[in-house]
């Protein structure tokens, strides 16, 4: 027993021992913990920052969330509540940049329409910048992977005339004619005739061939049957589908109208030729869609047909023109632009001078037609003649977003040449389908995310190397909203 005792009281000694080494264990565990607290600390700070630094480059005029004026570069186009000029990134206050720690964002690709214009910076270079500019939306339109400004959406031409004079007539001349008064009746759609042929935009071919079957049947009322056919004729000059009436007319009157009929028939065709200034028009005669100027060789029955030229943004032209047997009726359409189009020619002729298209950034009436357009891309080639009298041009785009620019891309205006319109196209193409580049940032600081990109040392050209930096550093202050050249306000 009393060797065992000892044994035991060391045994005791030996389980409090244990029990305070647990205890020291114990307060070792709470030291990690306290460590472990701490980062957590740091990854909260981390988030919090994420949360308040833009993801994306500021330089691209990307929405941003961040609460601090100072550091929120607003884009025109991205047309935010309020809207502001966009305003460079100051490198001074950038907070540190940090990886982000949640799932990577989306590339952004490419978005928003395109706005071109061509324009002459000598007066003798007009009718070459007209074509050029046609044939470059030609050319971009062709492969349906740009798109375009819709000008018909952005200045819609202006409402229809009213035919209620003409309509009026036409009525009174019913009344007339119901009341047995072939000679007022006669009068009253003479002059309705006339009333609707001075509309031939708002013209409506059945309408007027009605008038003319009316007014032929008036006439022979009266005895004047030579009138009368003549009178039929423009009828089915008019519309060929119109028939009289067996209702209200005699059969004297029928039969005289298929005479009238077979007449215009038996008549051999005549041919229409149609140019507007600017080309590309689209062109409807009697209603029916024929093509766009110029157009040329288009057979017509012969006799009068209303005919319409129109093009988005300008006014539309229409003239009710006589085809004659055997021979060629010409319309030529001088189409007047809208005010809010001409508005932005002007602003796109100020873009295009040597001067401007010499600046790093986009020209301020670059910018506002961007705004007013609701484009991303303004594509402006200037056209002028050498002094042989051969007709240059050059091309400049850019991305408004971005800042990014195309610059130096001549324009050969001669037949068949591989730096042609068709070649400018594509230059465009590749300038706006390359910005579907990754653009997120991997870190806080947007400059050199934009700096790195291999596209941008392409675009910007040998300049780069010296102004890469007055790319996205504020290099020119904001003062404010500037004068908006087209809209005549101030800012965007």
């Amino acid at each position: 027993m009393l060797a065992v005792l000892p044994a035991h009281a060391q045994t005791t000694r030996k389980k409090a021992t244990r029990k305070k080494a647990a205890v020291t264990k114990v307060v070792k565990k709470k030291r990690p913990i306290k460590k472990k607290k701490a980062p957590a600390a740091e990854e909260t700070q981390t988030a919090d920052t994420g949360e308040t630094t833009p993801p994306e480059p500021m330089v691209f005029g990307e929405p941003d969330s961040n609460p601090q004026p100072a550091e929120t570069p607003v884009t025109p186009l991205e047309k935010p509540t309020p809207p502001a000029v966009a305003k460079p990134v100051q490198p001074a206050p950038l907070t540190t940049p940090t990886l982000a720690t949640q799932a990577p964002a989306s590339e952004v690709t490419a978005s928003g329409p395109v706005a071109l214009f061509a324009v002459a910076r000598v007066p003798n270079a007009e009718n070459a910048a007209v074509k050029l500019e046609g044939e470059l939306l030609g050319h971009l339109r062709a492969r349906g992977d740009v798109t375009l400004v819709d000008l018909g959406a952005a200045f819609p031409p202006p409402a229809p005339g009213s035919l209620a004079r003409a309509d009026g007539l036409f009525e009174e001349g019913r009344t007339a004619y119901d009341n047995l008064d072939p000679e007022a009746a006669e009068a009253k759609f003479l002059a309705a005739a006339e009333a609707y042929t001075q509309s031939p935009a708002e013209l409506n071919p059945g309408r007027l061939a009605q008038t003319y079957v009316f007014l032929g049947a008036s006439r022979h009322l009266n005895g004047k049957v030579d009138e009368a056919k003549a009178a039929f004729m423009l009828a089915v000059e008019a519309d060929r589908s119109t028939r009289p009436d067996t209702t209200l007319f005699s059969q004297e009157v029928s039969t005289l109208f298929e005479e009238a009929r077979a007449a215009v028939a038996a008549r051999p065709v005549g041919t229409l030729v149609v140019q507007s200034q600017p080309a590309g028009a689209r062109v409807t005669v009697n209603g029916r869609e024929l093509g766009v100027t110029p157009l040329k060789g288009v057979e017509l029955p012969a006799g009068h047909h209303p005919v319409v030229v129109s093009l988005p943004g300008y006014a539309p032209f229409a003239a009710y023109t006589q085809v004659k047997s055997t021979a060629s009726a010409e319309v030529k359409a001088e189409l007047e632009p809208t005010p809010g189009l001409a508005a932005i020619r002007d602003a796109a002729a100020t873009a295009a001078t040597e001067r401007a298209f010499d600046q790093d950034v986009a020209p301020a009436e670059a910018r506002a037609i961007g705004e007013r357009l609701g484009a991303r891309y303004v594509v402006l080639a200037a056209v002028w003649r050498n002094k042989k009298g051969h007709a240059e041009a050059e091309l400049q785009a850019w991305d408004l977003r971005s800042k990014a620019k195309l610059r130096g891309v001549e324009i050969e205006l001669t037949k068949d040449s591989r730096h042609g319109p068709a070649a400018a196209a594509d230059q465009v193409r590749g300038f706006v389908n390359g910005a579907a580049a990754p653009r997120v940032a991997q870190s806080g600081r947007s400059g050199d995310s934009l700096i790195k990109r291999p596209w941008f040392w392409a675009v910007v050209g040998g300049a780069a190397a010296v102004t890469a930096g007055a790319i996205y550093v504020a290099t020119t202050p904001d003062k404010g909203r500037g004068f908006n050249p087209v809209s005549g306000g101030v800012g965007f």
